[in-house]
């Protein structure tokens, strides 16, 4: 009997750091993949004040040109017109981009490890 409550014990301590080891893949996999977001968020976040503010100064260059203003902002507006309709045109290769980018951070971990088992054997 004390051979199996031994190897009872062994496989349950097996087991319980699989578990742990899963938890810990799933935490880092999890951080990694918030991080990407916050940061894209924040690339985001800045690139609209950029964009925002370039229009502004879009505008008021025309308006130094002898645009009205009024005109100086319908030109602006479909300067961004058109950039919304590239972005859309290329709505695919955009969305495929982040996913292979999300894909590559949630298997990044499991490429190092296939990587050392090819090394070891």
């Amino acid at each position: 009997m004390n051979i199996f409550g031994q190897l009872k014990e062994k496989i349950t301590r097996y087991l319980d750091v699989y578990i742990k080891l899963i938890k810990v893949n799933f935490i880092g996999r999890t951080a990694n993949l918030l991080s990407y977001f916050l940061f894209a968020t924040i690339v985001i976040f800045i690139s609209f004040c950029i964009i925002l503010f370039f229009g502004f100064g879009l505008v008021e260059g025309l308006v130094a040109m002898g645009l009205p203003k009024v005109a100086s902002f319908f030109i602006v507006v479909g300067f961004y017109f058109l950039l919304l309709l590239i972005v859309v045109a290329l709505r695919g290769r955009i969305t495929r981009s982040f996913a292979g980018d999300v894909v590559k951070l949630l298997t990044k971990d499991d490429e190092v490890q296939e990587e050392k088992e090819k090394n070891q054997g």
